[in-house]
């Protein structure tokens, strides 16, 4: 069996990011994505324009039936909308603390528009400690820490309980993009990578299931933060664009092309 990636995403009709931005990566980097739909929304490469979270209890018997059935060698958690789906997925992590876990703290989409409950911020608090590396931009990391001052916010999430994190810097200015992985406070590694014309769509799901495909293939966090970046790079500069104004779509996968 290839690596099983269990990830907690939202559907996205648009295709771009959630649910199909998981499955396509995991796919991609050779895992298999298990999914547990976490919630319905309406959005298109333009913008976010509403949501519904699934009930907590349905989420919980969706991941019971996989964990209970595959073996799950990696969590990726992304949208979970409200405290209440991330309290049932925190009593999930507790039966299970051997998995390693991946926390991408979705709270809005790129494009505008929200994808969390006013609650959900102390439910990602709770969660920090019991996940191996969590993926905030830089937007989210101040908007968790309340502080516009990103070392502070480094120091204020690893206070929160936060063990590792990969900050993100695709929001901020230069003509570099610049991400940095954290251990606590302790700088572990940082990349540099070429900053692409444009808004893409699905950016930041791709990145967050890409890492847990590679930790659950065994690699050592700092290597598949490296093969993530690479993964994404690549499937950023293959993007689609389905109108003049949208955001870009990622191509995650290598298209087969008909005659």
């Amino acid at each position: 069996m290839r690596p099983v990636v269990l990830c907690f995403s939202g559907l996205d009709p648009s295709g771009g990011a959630g649910l199909q931005a998981d499955i396509e990566s995991v796919a991609a980097l050779g895992a298999h994505a298990a999914v547990v739909c976490t919630a319905l929304t309406v959005q298109d490469s333009q913008q976010v324009h509403g949501f519904e979270p699934v009930s907590p209890q349905l989420i919980r018997r969706q991941a019971e039936a996989v964990l209970d059935d595959m073996p799950v060698a990696a969590i990726k958690l992304g949208m979970l909308g409200s405290g209440a789906i991330a309290d049932v997925v925190g009593e999930l992590l507790d039966r299970h603390p051997g998995i390693p876990v991946v926390l991408d703290p979705v709270l809005a989409a790129n494009s505008g528009g929200s994808l969390a409950g006013d609650d959900l911020a102390q439910g990602l608090f709770r969660l920090f400690a019991r996940a191996t590396v969590i993926t905030p931009n830089s937007i989210e990391a101040r908007r968790l820490a309340e502080t516009d001052d990103l070392d502070s916010a480094i120091a204020r999430l690893a206070a929160l309980g936060a063990r590792h994190v990969l900050l993100k810097g695709g929001h901020e200015p230069g003509a570099m993009l610049l991400n940095r992985l954290f251990s606590g406070t302790t700088l572990l590694r940082e990349s540099r990578i070429d900053r692409l014309q444009g808004e893409f769509h699905g950016s930041g799901c791709s990145l967050a299931s890409a890492l847990a495909a590679g930790l659950a293939a065994g690699l050592p966090l700092p290597e598949a933060v490296a093969l993530a970046e690479e993964f994404v790079s690549m499937a950023l500069r293959r993007a689609d664009r389905p109108r003049d104004s949208g955001q870009f779509l990622p191509v995650r996968v290598t298209p087969v092309r008909f005659s």
